[in-house]
């Protein structure tokens, strides 16, 4: 499906709707746009009509809708909650579908790791995602699900930074160097 950047959005950000508890989210190396099976799981949404894309090469799957999908990526110290826009509703899809070529036009680099993938963007890691199965083109994107009606702020140094420049408040090397 031409069209489709995937655009891509980090904390602090509140993720308010929906609940991904009972489906995985896979990383598609193959996926030309993301895709997610519940309607849900959006935070925003438009409904689709008479749209269409290819799965696995040969399959014309209706597309129900499009909008915004966050969910909270699991890292090494924390949470970090991920909006992906432009993300088609496929209610006839087995899986949840983030397509790294999209990812990747919204300059997310990647890079191996010993299990499987770390994505990240301007140094911040955004998400990681592990590899299973043996096709070689599908990894586990390691997430926490947010249960529905809650709301989750997430931050990392990066946005911490930007948070207090915008807010004008004193940037953390200022702070550290009042407290030294």
């Amino acid at each position: 499906m031409q069209g489709h950047s995937g655009g891509l959005v980090c904390a602090p950000e509140l993720c308010v709707r929906g609940s991904l508890t009972s489906t995985r989210i896979l990383l598609d190396c193959g996926a030309t746009a993301h895709k997610f099976t519940n309607k849900q799981h959006f935070l925003t949404y438009v409904n689709s009509i008479n749209e269409f894309v290819t799965v696995g090469g040969h399959n014309h799957t209706p597309v129900a809708g499009q909008g915004s999908v966050c969910f909270s990526a699991v890292l090494p110290n924390g949470r970090l909650n991920i909006t992906l826009h432009e993300v088609l509703h496929i209610p006839y899809l087995g899986v949840n579908q983030i397509s790294l070529g999209a990812l990747h036009h919204q300059g997310v680099s990647v890079k191996s790791s010993d299990n499987g993938l770390v994505l990240s963007r301007e140094g911040e890691e955004l998400f990681q995602a592990f590899f299973t199965g043996s096709t070689g083109i599908f990894y586990h994107v390691q997430y926490a699900p947010l249960e529905s009606g809650m709301a989750y702020l997430a931050s990392s140094p990066l946005s911490m930074h930007l948070w207090h420049c915008q807010l004008g408040h004193l940037s953390p090397q200022t702070i550290n160097a009042m407290l030294g």
